[in-house]
């Protein structure tokens, strides 16, 4: 509301409240997934979500309103840093709560052992089934914003964009994120002169940047974004290599505790489904914990520790394929798979590690 306020009046207070928001949330209130809230849909103190683990975390209403937001900021002051949050959001919490019959979820449990639980079509008319689906139709919204002379390449999706007044047409392929790369062909009536601009993820160390084959500079502007100025011709191609890494990232208040990314890709320990029916599935708002109780949080240990250091890409978990995005733990006491969040349905979970204690 603020947001929107700026815009029609141009009031800078409502712009203030808006980015103080926005930096408030994201950095002393997000769990590692991307989503906000708690049980009774609330806020702890900041930068205590490592104690706040519950069944009732992430409500799906929140994640579609920080990405509303989202929107705006950057609208007012392209910067990666927005879409860089955009992309953490909207692959691990948005992407992920919608299941085969079109049913969608209230929360995103942060709880270990929890599950993710969907509404019935009769009795689910909850205030994130309307969001849900409101933010399912939008999904293409973000992916491209354009100025007078440049358009901007925020999210890797495939997808195709016009732009009428330039009379070109961009179309995205990829597979992203089960592969490191996407590439863009550019369709012109005649040619055209504009700016490419790719956002460079703060993930994605290494970039590679080629036009028709020839290698390009990669080098992010100020605003995080890899800039290709010049006239393009119907055809030309322009090829992006991303490359994801596996990150052990600390969680705020909580040294004891770490969490798991590839890429942008929030990681999973998956802890089965014993015990797990369909009626506790298709529940609606959250995981009946009294049913099937939470699981000890998976523990590990990090042989790349040294003294209070430890390096940001871990030895204890190892990609397991080329292509597919399954990963497992190396050297543990107890051997784990985990996968990407957004591709969790059906089992309980933990996106959560607690850091074992030595003898």
């Amino acid at each position: 509301g603020a947001a929107r306020s700026y815009e029609l009046t141009g009031d800078e207070r409502y712009k203030g409240i808006a980015e103080y928001f926005w930096q408030t949330v994201v950095d002393h209130h997000t769990f590692a997934p991307g989503g906000t809230s708690n049980k009774n849909e609330g806020w702890s103190e900041p930068d205590t979500l490592g104690s706040q683990l519950s069944s009732g975390g992430q409500e799906c209403c929140c994640s579609y309103n920080m990405l509303k937001l989202t929107r705006h900021l950057f609208g007012w002051k392209p910067d990666a840093r927005w879409m860089d949050y955009y992309e953490r959001l909207l692959w691990n919490v948005r992407v992920g709560t919608q299941n085969e019959d079109s049913m969608l979820m209230y929360y995103v449990p942060t709880v270990s052992g929890g599950w993710k639980t969907f509404g019935d079509p009769y009795e689910a008319n909850l205030c994130c089934t309307g969001t849900g689906a409101e933010e399912y139709a939008k999904l293409v919204d973000t992916i491209y914003f354009h100025d007078d002379s440049s358009v901007y390449v925020n999210q890797f999706v495939a997808s195709e964009v016009s732009w009428p007044e330039k009379r070109a047409r961009l179309v995205q392929q990829t597979s992203f994120p089960e592969e490191e790369r996407t590439s863009i062909v550019v369709y012109a009536e005649t040619p055209a002169a504009f700016a490419l601009k790719v956002r460079a993820p703060h993930w994605a160390q290494g970039i590679a940047v080629s036009v028709n084959g020839t290698p390009e500079k990669a080098v992010a502007g100020s605003d995080g974004y890899l800039v290709l100025d010049r006239t393009w011709k119907s055809g030309d191609r322009i090829e992006v290599t991303l490359p994801m890494t596996l990150r052990q990232e600390p969680v705020a208040g909580s040294p004891e505790l770490a969490t798991l990314a590839y890429g942008p890709l929030v990681l999973a320990a998956r802890m089965g489904r014993d015990g797990l029916s369909q009626d506790m599935i298709d529940a609606g708002q959250d995981p009946d914990m009294d049913r099937l109780p939470a699981l000890p949080m998976p523990q590990f240990e990090d042989a790349t520790e040294t003294g209070k250091e430890t390096k940001n890409e871990p030895s204890w978990v190892k990609k397991t394929g080329e292509g597919e995005l399954c990963f497992r733990t190396v050297g543990q006491l107890k051997k784990m798979e985990l996968k990407p969040l957004y591709q969790v349905m059906d089992e309980r979970y933990s996106v959560y590690w607690q850091k074992a204690h030595k003898a």
